[in-house]
This record gives structure tokens, sequence and C-alpha cells, in this order.
């Protein structure tokens, strides 16, 4: 999960940031969020120093979840239609803007999880439009679904 050649100590992070000694209990509390996110894992303490200090290291297993409500209707509206366009997804979840889905249909064709299937006329006649399917639907349920 984590090697230990990055690890570090909180006080060794408010020290790099420059954080006064009183205010150092804010990046406990701070690295305490990340710890229960999985972002970071505790290492343990190291047990040659007198004093145990605590070590973690990053996880870089870790991604954030997909947890938006308008995020939840864009995957829900890719996984009912069998092939669909940008502009088909829009309408469907109701998104306020088309340039939101696209960054979110750019990011899942790099991850992997979307084809392009083909290419039809855009509604008002001038240009075309790219047709995507799911990959994998299973993988997708489970991993960007959740």
């Amino acid at each position: 999960m984590c090697g230990r050649a990055y690890k570090f100590t909180c006080p060794g992070i408010a020290g790099a940031l420059g954080i006064p000694e009183g205010q150092r209990d804010q990046v406990h509390k701070a690295l305490q969020d990340f710890v229960a996110r999985g972002e970071v894992a505790p290492l343990g303490a190291d047990r040659r120093c007198k004093a145990p200090v605590a070590y973690f290291a990053y996880n870089p297993s870790w991604h954030r979840r997909n947890k938006g409500v308008l995020n939840k209707r864009i995957y829900k509206a890719m996984w009912v239609c069998e092939r669909f366009t940008v502009s088909d997804i829009v309408k469907m979840a109701d998104a306020p803007d088309r340039s939101y889905v696209d960054r979110i249909i750019r990011r899942l064709r790099v991850s992997g999880y979307l084809q392009q299937a083909g290419r039809k006329l855009c509604d008002h006649g001038a240009g075309a439009e790219r047709i995507y399917h799911l990959a994998d639907r299973d993988r997708f349920r489970t991993e960007v679904m959740g």
C-alpha cells in the first residue's frame, strides 16, 4: 500500500510550512482527516527515538470518490444509455453546462471507462458529434458509480 521511502511526521509538516507552535494541533487534526479518508496511511512510531513520533506516508492508490449529485445523474445517464453523445447526457442529467459533462467524459476516456463508438450529425445540422459507449459496464458500475 505505502512505501516507507517518503515518510513524514506531523511536526515535520508543521515545521516545513512554518506554522507556529501554538497552531500545530490544527496540522494534527488535518492529518487525521487525511488518515480517515485513506489518502495518508499511518506507519507507526520509530522505536529508535526516545519520544514516540508517529510516521505517515501518502497512499498512492487513493483516489477521490465521486460524491456530487450532478455527477451521480451524469453517471446514471451513461449507465442507462447503450450509446450516447455529450448532448444526450446533458439533456438526460439536466446539466447546467455542457463543458462540465465534456470534462467528465474526457476524464473517463483517458481512464479507459469510455470508448468512442462512432459519430453522428449534430441536431442543428452543422458538424458532427462523437458517440460513446461504456467499455466495461461492470467495471464502470463498481469503480465509477460506486
